[in-house]
Protein backbone atom coordinates (compact mmCIF):
# COMPACT_ATOMS: atom_id res chain seq x y z
CA UNK A 1 0.00 0.00 0.00
CA UNK A 2 1.08 3.35 -0.82
CA UNK A 3 0.36 5.11 2.53
CA UNK A 4 1.64 8.68 2.34
CA UNK A 5 -1.35 9.39 -0.49
CA UNK A 6 -3.46 7.43 1.92
CA UNK A 7 -3.02 9.32 4.56
CA UNK A 8 -3.10 12.89 3.01
CA UNK A 9 -6.69 11.76 2.14
CA UNK A 10 -7.27 11.44 5.53
CA UNK A 11 -6.70 14.79 6.12
CA UNK A 12 -8.86 16.07 4.29
CA UNK A 13 -11.65 14.24 6.13
CA UNK A 14 -14.15 17.19 7.24
CA UNK A 15 -13.36 15.65 10.94
CA UNK A 16 -9.67 16.33 10.62
CA UNK A 17 -10.11 19.46 8.75
CA UNK A 18 -12.08 20.58 11.97
CA UNK A 19 -9.98 19.83 14.32
CA UNK A 20 -6.85 20.52 12.53
CA UNK A 21 -5.59 16.57 12.10
CA UNK A 22 -2.78 17.05 10.51
CA UNK A 23 0.36 14.42 9.49
CA UNK A 24 3.86 14.55 9.41
CA UNK A 25 6.30 11.59 7.70
CA UNK A 26 9.13 10.53 8.62
CA UNK A 27 12.38 9.13 6.80
CA UNK A 28 11.78 5.28 5.96
CA UNK A 29 13.10 2.81 8.65
CA UNK A 30 15.54 0.39 6.34
CA UNK A 31 14.83 -3.49 6.21
CA UNK A 32 18.14 -4.01 7.64
CA UNK A 33 16.53 -2.65 10.96
CA UNK A 34 13.12 -4.14 10.91
CA UNK A 35 14.98 -7.28 11.16
CA UNK A 36 17.06 -6.38 14.01
CA UNK A 37 13.82 -5.51 15.78
CA UNK A 38 11.87 -8.78 15.36
CA UNK A 39 15.60 -10.98 15.30
CA UNK A 40 15.65 -9.17 19.17
CA UNK A 41 11.74 -9.80 19.95
CA UNK A 42 11.76 -12.86 18.19
CA UNK A 43 8.64 -12.44 16.35
CA UNK A 44 7.78 -10.75 13.16
CA UNK A 45 6.02 -7.39 12.58
CA UNK A 46 2.44 -7.71 11.20
CA UNK A 47 2.96 -7.30 7.43
CA UNK A 48 0.67 -3.69 7.55
CA UNK A 49 2.78 -2.01 9.73
CA UNK A 50 5.87 -3.68 8.34
CA UNK A 51 4.50 -1.49 5.01
CA UNK A 52 4.03 1.63 6.88
CA UNK A 53 7.19 1.65 8.71
CA UNK A 54 9.01 0.90 5.26
CA UNK A 55 8.31 4.16 3.85
CA UNK A 56 8.10 6.33 7.59
CA UNK A 57 9.53 6.18 10.83
CA UNK A 58 6.22 7.03 12.40
CA UNK A 59 3.36 9.03 11.47
CA UNK A 60 3.20 12.02 14.42
CA UNK A 61 -0.57 14.76 13.97
CA UNK A 62 -1.50 17.36 15.45
CA UNK A 63 1.72 18.76 16.22
CA UNK A 64 2.86 16.25 18.43
CA UNK A 65 -0.44 15.39 20.69
CA UNK A 66 -1.09 12.53 18.92
CA UNK A 67 1.68 9.98 17.58
CA UNK A 68 -0.97 7.45 15.75
CA UNK A 69 2.78 5.46 14.70
CA UNK A 70 5.67 5.51 17.53
CA UNK A 71 8.65 5.76 15.73
CA UNK A 72 10.13 2.01 15.79
CA UNK A 73 13.06 3.13 18.24
CA UNK A 74 9.72 3.80 20.92
CA UNK A 75 8.28 0.83 20.76
CA UNK A 76 7.63 -1.15 23.08
CA UNK A 77 7.38 -5.10 22.70
CA UNK A 78 5.17 -6.47 25.74
CA UNK A 79 5.44 -10.59 26.65
CA UNK A 80 3.40 -10.94 29.58
CA UNK A 81 2.58 -14.68 29.68
CA UNK A 82 0.46 -14.32 32.55
CA UNK A 83 -1.71 -11.51 30.83
CA UNK A 84 -2.42 -12.96 27.50
CA UNK A 85 -1.21 -15.57 25.36
CA UNK A 86 0.37 -13.98 22.81
CA UNK A 87 2.64 -10.57 22.65
CA UNK A 88 1.85 -7.79 21.91
CA UNK A 89 3.79 -3.87 20.38
CA UNK A 90 2.64 -0.85 21.90
CA UNK A 91 2.67 1.31 18.35
CA UNK A 92 1.47 4.50 19.02
CA UNK A 93 -0.38 6.65 22.10
CA UNK A 94 -2.12 9.85 22.48
CA UNK A 95 -2.54 11.74 26.07
CA UNK A 96 -5.45 9.66 27.23
CA UNK A 97 -4.53 5.94 24.96
CA UNK A 98 -1.50 3.75 24.99
CA UNK A 99 -2.40 1.92 21.29
CA UNK A 100 -1.43 -1.44 21.45
CA UNK A 101 -0.91 -4.71 17.74
CA UNK A 102 -1.76 -7.77 19.25
CA UNK A 103 0.89 -9.93 17.51
CA UNK A 104 -1.02 -13.22 17.75
CA UNK A 105 -2.95 -15.06 15.13
CA UNK A 106 -4.85 -12.39 13.54
CA UNK A 107 -3.08 -9.11 14.35
CA UNK A 108 -5.92 -6.49 15.85
CA UNK A 109 -5.26 -3.03 17.50
CA UNK A 110 -6.62 -2.06 20.67
CA UNK A 111 -6.57 0.71 23.25
CA UNK A 112 -5.70 0.98 26.74
CA UNK A 113 -6.40 4.00 28.95
CA UNK A 114 -2.98 5.46 29.65
CA UNK A 115 -3.91 6.29 33.56
CA UNK A 116 -6.00 3.10 33.94
CA UNK A 117 -6.12 -0.74 33.31
CA UNK A 118 -9.54 -0.52 30.63
CA UNK A 119 -8.23 -2.15 27.89
CA UNK A 120 -10.69 -2.28 24.50
CA UNK A 121 -10.62 -3.71 20.90
CA UNK A 122 -9.99 -0.33 18.73
CA UNK A 123 -9.78 -1.59 15.04
CA UNK A 124 -9.27 -4.63 12.93
CA UNK A 125 -6.49 -3.36 10.56
CA UNK A 126 -4.08 -0.05 10.21
CA UNK A 127 -5.89 1.76 7.40
CA UNK A 128 -9.32 1.26 9.85
CA UNK A 129 -7.43 2.42 12.49
CA UNK A 130 -5.43 5.35 10.58
CA UNK A 131 -9.02 6.59 9.60
CA UNK A 132 -10.75 6.50 13.35
CA UNK A 133 -7.62 8.42 14.33
CA UNK A 134 -8.04 11.07 11.62
CA UNK A 135 -12.02 11.27 12.15
CA UNK A 136 -11.05 12.50 15.77
CA UNK A 137 -11.93 8.97 17.20
CA UNK A 138 -8.78 7.96 19.40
Amino acid sequence: MRWKPFIIALTELPQARERKIDASFFPMVLSDQLERWESTHAHPIPEEIRSFMSQSNGLESQCGLMWPILPLEKWEFIHDECASAHPWIRFGETAEFRYLISLGHSPSIYRHATFGSDEEFFASTIPSYLEKVFRGEC
